[in-house]
């Protein structure tokens, strides 16, 4: 059997027994590149970093459970590969829904006078205000059920309205009009909390 199998095995199996194992190290080192290189290509729009690290924390979460078989699964690289690439696009829906509702709320009311933050740090706080409400929002038991769920597809999923209306048996114009009334109460928590 080849040698350099015979290590990336025993690299796997050694850190996914232990996830404060030091020789996470050695295969940070040994994949790296290969991350890089796949989002360079593919994605080069996202935080390669971000990427990477969500990667390697979803590594040290699922890897005690993976088992390498690469006559079933396929070779290890190409199932991190398809990690890195779920990432990615989990990073570029989260970029494109907070382009869609920072939009939607208008600059004006999301900057609230706050120019003396650097423009760095007046996204984030955007991005965590954004979250936050929409935590709030998508929690709050007084909004109806199928409201949310119907916002839920077509703003932060952004699924087709018309795919969303069959999907909950509503027409298209009751999506649009669920749509923007929940972005108005998004609208509202947002500015409570950039009034704070």
């Amino acid at each position: 059997m080849d040698k350099t199998l015979n290590t990336s095995i025993t690299l796997l199996n050694t850190i996914a027994k232990d996830a404060e194992s030091a020789r996470w190290a050695e295969f940070f080192v040994k994949y790296e590149s290969a991350m890089r290189g796949f989002l360079k290509a593919r994605y080069p729009s996202v935080e390669a970093d971000d990427v990477i690290q969500e990667t390697m924390r979803t590594l040290v979460r699922i890897l005690p459970g993976y088992r390498y078989t690469p006559d079933v699964k396929g070779h290890f690289r190409n199932y991190l590969m398809g990690i890195v690439k779920h990432k990615a696009e989990d990073a570029l829906r989260k970029r494109r829904r907070s382009d869609e509702l920072n939009r939607a709320f208008g600059e004006n009311q999301l900057e609230n006078g706050r120019d003396h933050r650097t423009e760095d740090e007046e996204n984030e706080w955007r991005e965590a205000a954004m979250e936050t409400a929409i935590e709030q929002l998508m929690s709050n038991p007084d909004v109806n059920p199928r409201d949310r769920e119907i916002f839920r597809h077509v703003a932060l999923m952004r699924e087709a309205p018309e795919s969303v209306a069959e999907q909950f048996g509503v027409s298209r114009g009751n999506v649009d009009v669920i749509k923007s009334r929940m972005i108005r109460k998004l609208t509202a928590l947002v500015t409570l909390m950039l009034d704070e």
